[in-house]
């Protein structure tokens, strides 16, 4: 899966961390929360995913297979967020 990287009106970057972050260390102070969390559920016998809202992102039997999915989660609601007031701005007549 690519990364998808997000430039504000501010110029901060969005997106979810991964090597490109630690190539575009130079461009300024980083700010890093998370966003969500993946434990076994022992009852299920499953990998689950889990926003910070404590919201159902996903269950799987294999982690790795998880995790891909947890990300196409996260980059869909980055591209909610930032993508669509790009496209806003953008619209309009000439």
């Amino acid at each position: 899966m690519s990364t998808v990287v997000y430039i504000d009106k501010n110029g901060d970057l969005h997106g979810l961390s991964d090597k490109i972050f630690d190539l575009l260390a130079d461009l300024g102070e980083r700010s890093v929360r998370r966003v969500s969390n993946i434990e076994f559920n022992h009852e299920l016998q499953l990998w689950e995913a889990l926003d910070m809202e404590g919201n159902l992102i996903g269950t799987h039997r294999e982690r790795d297979r998880l995790i891909e999915i947890e990300r196409e989660y996260l980059n869909n609601k980055l591209e909610k967020e930032y993508g669509s007031k790009k496209s806003s701005e953008t619209s309009g007549t000439a």
